[in-house]
């Protein structure tokens, strides 16, 4: 099958390459006084009969842009650029099948004089584009104070649980990306790294539910790209920000960012931190019928979280001409997090009364770091030839000891023992990448072809020392044994290498795009514990092997559509096959204990899984935008919990198929000059058919997600912006989830001479944030119920210093498998 998959690829692209082409085009560059090129300048296509607005774009870093598939006609361009005045080019027309080039538009420095009328244009939040959803972090007012983390809680379309996981378009599986680079961390660890990044730092936030053959095929749900403030002015220029929120405990954040470029030169960093500390109150709930005997668990408490986490970029460019630039590039964090978790267990029997109780108090610090260092080159010409080479290493860390304690009481509630368990928790993940990526643009027969290849090698080692408080003496509990059955060591390698190609091709009103992504893994595994005894990462069908090795070779095919029906209406539809492969930590089999009652534990033989998406859309003006889509995961993972006894644990598994259909839609409304505002709505239908230990599974149910936001620009340089999300309630696989959204208000206003922002707000205003999730299983019937403090208070201030002439900035992707590593985090 992949062998006639390759070729069916291999007839597409060259019946695309050997097409002919004629279709109207028009292409042109924007560029200063000096002729130097001016990068993202936006450009207006006017008809010119009646000035109306026909499309629009953006030049590129080289000043270039292009419209495709315009009509038989006579038009204008119009460019505006910030600090440079408005420049209209000559009439032109359009009436043959050959491309039409335009004279390079010439900006000029905008002159300042009294009593000028003063136009401004705003960006908008959220931009709706033609394959991805764009917050802009920046212009948006209700994003003070937030981290990274809260940004994409809010996201329209995004749910994040409370094991972290991230869902998108009602499918998990989502592959985040930091500066176009895969983070490589499990749910808990990019948790962490998002918790730990001010939203004051971020520019924007790109959400891709299906990329093309140039990015990793892992990721069912697609790809989360954060992108990170980057100074594009010459000289000395930066920020600094700061804020403060209050709810029943409060929260800091400050981050200063700073850029110098020449002409030659660019050198740029910033660091970030955020602080604070919050309660969460817990309810469990679990009905338990063990060897005949009814017994009803009612656990109450709540989680202490302290933390004060870093997040910081160092680099620089360098221009050796006008076609090469050399790059390096750090970045990484460090948090510091304090877990604590009070609880009062009461078990009742069938008439209600407490037979008995727990208290528990797990003490949990948490300590990680990750860096990352890049090194990469970049070549580009003006016939259209562009190369890219990328190394990075990526280095992380994870200490995480803990200390369990358990006051056994009767039912008059007096103490008849003491348990408990200490554990010390490390890990390490290094991870090497090297990449390079190709790409040729024929203009005169418009087409585009991609290519590259990408190798890394993974290497994880995780120790997990366990000791048992001895029973000796209730007043000495700190005498430790070591816990033979729960000490551990697990090693884990992977080598993954991959090739592409894409080859896009415009013909009249239609783009064609086809590509192929061949990716090889070769993956070793072992876990070995103190009585010498060892699991192996193997293929299933060696179980008895002594170090079996898992290789497989898997082709990602993708394909996109698009037909330009008319001026405003754009019909699309495409096509990819994804890989979701477990997070280095899911396949780490160590236990960890919460209480003697539930407990974690990783899943050593867990499997990749593979989904096909579809997703039909259309865009009407470049705006409002309709999405209809299907995707198929088979071998489908995800946490799932079992019953043993009285003992409840949560695992990771391969359970069988999941099936999404999606529908949303989204626009932007402009209601008056003053209001605007954006409105996103989507539904989804998941059905799972799964074999679990308790029994046959076969469930489906909808899912409703709904974002708004508005903007209402006043005089005196003030904005306000409220926005808000809804969750309904929805299930997947056995956890029934009940819904949860948050409405949100901030005031902003522009002071010394524009350069400072005050921002005042308030966040989750009726207090509606609170996780609800309840399974009724087999022998497993449990609700739990989770509430932080959601609704605060904020204040937030930024101040922008330095020239603000600006120049080019160049982005970098690098290393892409950083998003599979996993770290504790508060919720």
């Amino acid at each position: 099958m992949a062998h006639n998959m390759a070729r069916l690829f291999t007839l597409v692209c060259l019946l695309l390459l050997s097409s002919s082409l004629s279709a109207q085009s028009i292409r042109g560059t924007v560029t200063e006084s000096n002729a130097q090129p001016v990068p993202f300048a936006a450009v207006k296509l006017l008809a010119a009969a009646d000035s109306s607005l026909v499309t629009g774009t953006v030049t590129d870093e080289a000043g270039r842009f292009s419209f495709s598939n315009v009509a038989a006609g006579r038009y204008f361009t119009q460019v505006s650029f910030v600090g440079r005045a408005n420049a209209t080019s000559p009439l032109f027309a359009v009436a043959t099948d050959q491309p039409l080039t335009l004279s390079p538009i010439r900006l000029a420095a905008e002159a300042k004089t009294l009593n000028a009328v003063v136009v401004k244009a705003r960006q908008q939040v959220v931009e709706q584009q033609v394959d991805k959803t764009v917050l802009n972090v920046q212009a948006d007012a209700t994003a003070a104070g937030k981290t990274a983390y809260e940004l994409l809680q809010q996201a329209p379309g995004v749910v994040i649980d409370p094991n972290d996981n991230i869902q998108m378009a009602g499918k998990q599986g989502v592959n985040v990306y930091i500066d176009g680079k895969p983070a490589n961390l499990s749910p808990t660890d990019l948790a962490n790294l998002l918790k730990s990044t001010p939203a004051s730092t971020i520019d924007k936030v790109e959400l891709i539910t299906n990329p093309s053959a140039r990015f990793d095929a892992q990721g069912n749900a697609g790809i989360i790209n954060i992108r990170f403030r980057r100074d594009k002015s010459l000289g000395l220029n930066g920020s600094v920000t700061g804020g403060y929120s209050q709810s029943t405990h409060s929260r800091r954040n400050a981050a200063t960012d700073l850029n110098y470029r020449s002409k030659n030169l660019n050198l740029f960093g910033n660091v970030g931190w955020v602080g604070g500390y919050q309660r969460t109150q817990i309810a469990i709930n679990r009905n338990i019928a063990a060897s005949q005997v009814f017994r009803r668990f009612e656990q109450r408490g709540y989680d202490a979280d302290g933390w004060d986490n870093v997040a910081y970029k160092i680099g620089a460019d360098y221009f050796v001409d006008s076609r090469q630039t050399v790059g390096v590039v750090v970045t990484g964090n460090g948090a510091d997090n304090r877990y604590v978790t009070y609880s009062l267990t009461q078990i009742k029997n069938a008439a209600g009364r407490i037979d008995s109780s727990l208290v528990n108090r797990n003490d949990n610090p948490n300590q990680n770091s990750r860096i990352n260092a890049a090194l990469n080159y970049r070549y580009a010409d003006t016939l259209g030839l562009e190369l890219t080479l990328d190394a990075d290493y990526t280095r992380f860390t994870n200490d995480n000891p803990s200390r369990i304690t358990n006051d056994y009481r009767n039912a008059d509630q007096q103490l008849i023992r003491r348990t408990g368990n200490v554990f010390d928790a490390a890990t390490t993940i290094a991870i090497q990448t090297l990449k390079g990526d190709l790409t040729k643009v024929w203009k005169t027969s418009r087409t585009k072809l991609e290519a590259g290849f990408k190798s890394t090698y993974v290497r994880t080692n995780n120790n997990l020392l366990a000791f048992l408080l001895q029973e000796g003496g209730l007043t000495t509990p700190d005498v430790t044994t070591p816990d033979v059955s729960r000490t551990n060591q697990f090693q884990y390698r992977e080598n993954v290498n991959a090739l592409y190609v894409s080859v896009n091709k415009e013909l009249k009103k239609w783009t064609l795009q086809a590509g192929l992504r061949a990716e090889h893994s070769d993956v070793t595994g072992i876990s070995r514990d103190l009585r010498d005894r060892t699991i192996n990462r193997p293929d299933a069908a060696r179980p008895n092997a002594a170090r079996p090795d898992t290789t497989y070779l898997n082709l990602f095919p993708t394909a996109f559509v698009q037909y330009q029906a008319t001026q405003h209406s754009l019909f699309q539809v495409n096509y990819g096959r994804r890989i979701g492969r477990p997070s280095y930590q899911d396949m780490n089999p160590f236990v960890y204990q919460i209480d003697p009652y539930t407990s974690q534990r990783g899943n050593p033989f867990l499997r990749p899984q593979y989904t096909h998406n579809v997703e039909f859309g259309y865009t009407y003006k470049w705006a409002t935008t309709l999405k209809l889509g299907f995707s198929r995961s088979e071998d489908f993972f995800t946490d799932i919990t079992h019953q043993e006894g009285i003992i409840t644990y949560q695992t990771v598994e391969n359970v069988g198929r999941a099936d999404v259909i999606s529908l949303s839609v989204s626009t932007p409304i402009s209601l008056t000059k003053w209001w605007n505002s954006y409105v996103y709505a989507g539904a989804t239908w998941n059905r799972y058919v799964a074999t679990l230990d308790e029994g046959p599974l076969d469930a489906s149910a909808l899912g409703f997600n709904a974002y708004m936001q508005h903007t209402f620009t006043l005089p005196k340089t003030i904005t306000i912006q409220v926005s808000g999300f809804y969750n309904a309630p929805t299930q997947q696989t056995i956890f029934y989830t009940r819904g949860l959204g948050s409405l949100n208000l901030s005031v902003q206003k522009k002071v010394l001479n524009q350069r400072g922002t005050l921002t005042l707000g308030a966040e989750d205003l009726l207090n509606t944030m609170r996780w609800a999730q309840s399974v009724n299983f087999g022998p497993q019937q449990f609700d739990l119920y989770r509430k932080w403090e959601s609704r605060r208070a904020k204040v937030q201030f930024s101040y922008r210093f330095g020239s603000q002439k600006i120049k080019a900035a160049r982005e970098r992707t690098g290393s892409e498998d950083a998003d599979r590593i996993k770290v504790k985090s508060a919720n």
